[in-house]
């Protein structure tokens, strides 16, 4: 006798086919729960609908509180997640009856500057399961007397993300992500002008778009440096492989803005260069220092020190073996441990209880 799978409601703003962080750990990791969960994703939108996306029931509605409240009683799931830290999404599950939240880091950080902080930290204590994506973030969690139970690193897919057959023959550098200052791409354009004497077929590739681009642009300009930048604008995902197979070195110089309440929560698309078979350079900081590990998947470097930053791209592009070593190193550390099967295993060990 076949026994209906226990449903699971996820609230959330951000979900595929939107790009970002929140989006691709929720999508990814839900996809491969489906087979054991009927799952609904509530997502307040301006434009209702439904939709199937690889199994999972996607229902936009108007995005009051009340009405998310309504559908959660009538719908009356099993298990409810809200898939990142936003006071509507918390208000409406706390009234519904028992959640768990997952917080990836600038969502709950960001409540922290408004008048609401008290009720949202609140919401959050009342959560079953508090899981969050790094040390990193439960750091900055446990310093708002928030304390997670759960971490549950993100991962990506080593059958999507693979390594050339041949590695790069070109000195391509490669950075992905929006461009927000916490990104650190500043700090690699700098780096350039050590680099473009040396190396004069040197090209730095930029993919990803963002309110930064303008001064970014302009500081490729101000170094003399435009000539080695390209910035690709919005890449689909259908395009990321090729894009990582083609570099030599991602960069990713990430730091946290304090002022701003940003840091880089994990970064997945490290492990997508890792994944890709590309030795990475990052920022010490965040949760980056989780998500390369420093001397064998990579090199960490102070976040705003370009002649860091250079000195490690230098080292790479002379070592041609060692840049493969630490490739081999991040595609071993995918394909075993930091991929969404793992992160959906333990997300499914969370909520069976």
């Amino acid at each position: 006798m076949n026994h209906p799978k226990p449903s699971l409601m996820v609230l959330t703003l951000d979900f595929y086919p939107q790009i970002g962080g929140v989006q691709t750990y929720l999508f990814e990791i839900l996809r491969r729960l489906a087979g054991c969960y009927e799952i609904t994703v509530l997502q307040p939108h301006s434009a209702p609908a439904k939709d199937k996306l690889h199994s999972i029931n996607v229902i936009r509605i108007k995005g009051r509180a009340l009405e998310l409240v309504v559908r959660l009683k009538r719908s009356r799931p099993d298990r409810v997640i809200v898939g990142h830290a936003h006071p509507r999404l918390l208000a409406s599950a706390a009234l519904s009856g028992p959640f768990s939240v997952i917080a990836h880091g600038n969502d709950f950080l960001a409540a922290q500057s408004r008048w609401h902080r008290p009720v949202f930290n609140s919401l959050i204590r009342r959560a079953n399961h508090l899981i969050t994506n790094s040390r990193a973030t439960e750091f900055q969690l446990r310093g708002l007397d928030l304390h997670p139970s759960r971490i549950i690193y993100p991962g990506t897919d080593p059958a999507f993300f693979t390594p050339p057959n041949e590695p790069a023959s070109q000195p391509i550098l490669l950075s992905v992500g929006r461009l927000v200052p916490r990104k650190g791409i500043d700090t690699a354009i700098a780096a350039l002008q050590d680099l473009v004497g040396q190396y004069p077929t040197l090209e730095y590739q930029i993919a990803g778009t963002g309110p930064d681009q303008d001064r970014l642009q302009g500081l490729a300009r101000a170094f003399g440096v435009e000539n080695h930048v390209r910035f690709l604008g919005r890449v689909p995902q259908e395009a990321l492989p090729d894009l990582y197979r083609q570099a030599a070195i991602f960069v990713l110089p990430v730091r946290e803005e304090k002022s701003a309440r940003s840091f880089e929560g994990f970064g997945i698309v490290f492990l997508e260069a890792s994944a890709s078979g590309l030795p990475v350079v990052a920022g010490r900081s965040g949760g980056a220092v989780e998500a390369v590990q420093d001397g064998k998947t990579g090199i960490l470097i102070p976040p705003e020190d370009p002649g860091a930053l250079s000195q490690a791209v230098r080292r790479l592009l002379e070592n041609p073996g060692e840049r493969k070593t630490m490739g081999a190193h991040g595609r071993e550390w995918v394909e075993t441990t930091m991929n969404w099967d793992r992160a959906a295993e333990e997300l499914a060990e969370v909520l069976r209880f």
